[in-house]
Parts: structure tokens; sequence; C-alpha cells
């Protein structure tokens, strides 16, 4: 095809989708399921770089919930792809009165859209949403143009509210086979990795910290690559928290060469959550089932819920009637040496 294309009439599992594409790429977005980016294809290989889970789609407006907790309403309806976790990120907690559940509210509704370009030369589409627990409004529009392989994301969340609010703020983005593979390299400018609560599987010592990366130790002593992926077979699993210098990072296939860069600002961003799952959760929810790499630009630490990262005062705020915005841009590259930085069109430095 030559141009740009997007179309609303896509169904997944029921749940109304917006499909965006050009010669380089195909995003296609569950408008009414979070916002979610199901699909981020690699238009000459045909490759989907995202994961799927096994259960796949779940459309939240007809699946019935009959488990207490707020994970499992996570859970259940998460299909892999890429998520927008808002107001709050990780556990559930309760703040200034409201129950906030596991990686917040927008990543489990519907969302408004409409498209608002749609020419050759470049598509658009404005997606939004307001909270029910909380005083926020979140826009965001999705943009491609031709002949570009980069998605631009831009951006902004109000506070709509007569108080101050504290706030979590963070993007998804998970990364499965056949793009995911032991072949496949992280280059990310981190400064420093603090390891996370104990999940299943995990081989680094829960809470440790390291003054450098990637590589850190095992629990038990040995040294460990965080930018490499490991096969399957290993049966292992991660979750460190990484604090950045920069916001970019990209993760290449070595062997096919191709590349998935992101960019972003780090002033709201500050952190990189690296979610490694290579089938070491034998238990619930992955059974085993689990290969996948999420690679997350997050605003804050730890993965326990709001009021911890307001422990830890790394959370952001907005005063009443204040509004905060910012752009990612989302590129398919294919590598020639070692990256060095992502620019904010997309492209990446060597």
């Amino acid at each position: 095809m030559s141009g740009c294309r997007i179309s609303d009439e896509l169904k997944i599992a029921g749940i109304p989708s917006v499909a965006l594409e050009n010669s380089h790429i195909r995003v296609v977005v569950l408008a009414g399921k979070g916002s979610d980016i199901y699909e981020f294809r690699h238009k000459p290989s045909g490759i989907d770089l995202l994961w799927k889970t096994p259960w796949g789609v779940t459309n939240p407006q007809t699946y019935v919930q009959d488990t207490p907790g707020t994970s499992p309403a996570f859970l259940d309806l998460y299909p892999g792809g890429w998520q927008e976790l808002f107001p709050n990120a990780g556990g559930s907690c309760t703040y200034k009165g409201a129950a906030l559940g596991f990686h917040g509210e927008v990543c489990k509704v519907p969302w408004e859209y409409r498209i608002t370009e749609r020419s050759s030369k470049r598509v658009s589409v404005k997606f939004s949403v307001r909270t029910v627990r909380t005083p926020f409004l979140l826009e965001k529009t999705l943009a491609l143009e031709k002949d570009s392989p980069t998605l631009i994301l831009e951006e902004t969340v109000s506070n709509q509210g007569a108080e101050p609010m504290d706030f979590m703020w963070g993007h998804h983005p998970a990364f499965g086979a056949p793009f995911l593979s032991e072949h496949c390299r992280l280059f990310v400018p981190a400064k420093s990795v603090e390891v996370s609560h104990a999940i299943p599987g995990q081989i680094l010592t829960p809470e440790a910290r390291f003054e450098s990366f990637p590589v850190v130790k095992t629990a038990d002593g040995r040294d460990f690559d965080l930018s490499r992926m490991r096969p399957p077979c290993e049966s292992i699993a991660s979750l460190t928290y990484l604090t950045i210098t920069d916001g970019w990072y990209c993760l290449v296939n070595e062997q096919t060469r191709l590349g998935f860069a992101l960019r972003w600002d780090v002033e709201v961003f500050r952190y990189v959550w690296l979610w490694e799952e290579f089938c070491g959760t034998r238990q619930y929810p992955w059974w085993g089932r689990g290969y996948v790499v999420g690679i997350e630009p997050q605003s804050s630490i730890p993965e326990l819920g709001l009021r911890e990262a307001i422990a830890r005062g790394t959370q952001l705020c907005l005063q009443p009637g204040a509004k905060l915005s910012t752009r990612i841009c989302a590129s398919l590259f294919t590598a020639h040496g070692e990256p060095k930085g992502v620019d904010w069109d997309g492209r990446v430095r060597y």
C-alpha cells in the first residue's frame, strides 16, 4: 500500500477497535478496552512484536468477574500488548478514600474516540477517558505519517477536581515471540537497578540494589545480564526498576536485526520497570506459559501502588485545574550496530 490508512470498522472479540497503518507498520488499538495497543506489526516481515496472553482478548462488557480482589480484574482482561497504567500502578491501595485497583482504572474500561485526520499523508485518532474514582481526564492522540515507521502519542492528564491529586502514570508494552528470543538485547541508559519485592520465579534477591547496569548478581552470587533475553527453557523471572539518565530504549533481535525503539519525556516517566518472564512462573497466572518481556516507562516506583510511591516520594501530583502533557514516539527499525539513543522523530542513533 502507499500512504496511510485508518479504520474504526474493526472489532476484536466484540470490542470496538481502531487500526492505523502505512507501508511500514500496522497498529491496532482496542478502543473498547483501555485503548490498549494490541498489535504493533512490522509490515515487511509480518511480525507483530507484542506478546499475546494464552487466553487472548476478553471483552470487559460481557465478562463476568467471579472472584474477589483487584489483580484478577486486570489479569482476566489482560490480552498482552501495551496498556496505559493510571492513576495507580502495581498493587491496589486506598487513596483519599478511593479504592484504587491493581494497575489502575483506565486500562480496564472503554475510551471514547474520534478520528481526527484521515489522509494518505497522515492519520490520527484522539482517545479520552474520565476516571470514576478520581477526578482525572486523560486524553491522547495517536498519529502515523506516510513513509514513517514511527507511531506518535501525545497525551494530557487534567485534574478536574478541587483537591491536589497524587498519581502514578506508566506505559506497559510487553513483547513476545517470534520477535522475542534469546537473541534479543536491550539498550537503555540506566545508571542503577533496584530489584522488586519477591515474585514467583525471581532469581534476584528481593529489594537488592546495584549501582550499575546491565550486570547484576543473582541470589546465589552469579552474574546476570539483564540486557540479554533468555530462552523459555531457562524457566526464570525477574522484576527490576531501572533509574535512567534519558528517556529511551531499544530492544533489538540481533539475529533478524529487527528492533523496537521508544522515546519519551524523562521528566514524566523517570524509571523503567523491567519485567522479564521467561516461563519462570509455574503457577497463576502464567502456569509456565509466559514468555514475555515488559519494558515499561513509569513515573514512579515501587510496583506496589500509589501509597507506597508516595512513601518513596516518587509520585506525580497535579494541583486543582492543572494539566500535564507529554509525548511518546514508538518506532520499528533495522539495526545497524549498537543503538546510542533515539531522537524525537523516532530515529535511532548509533
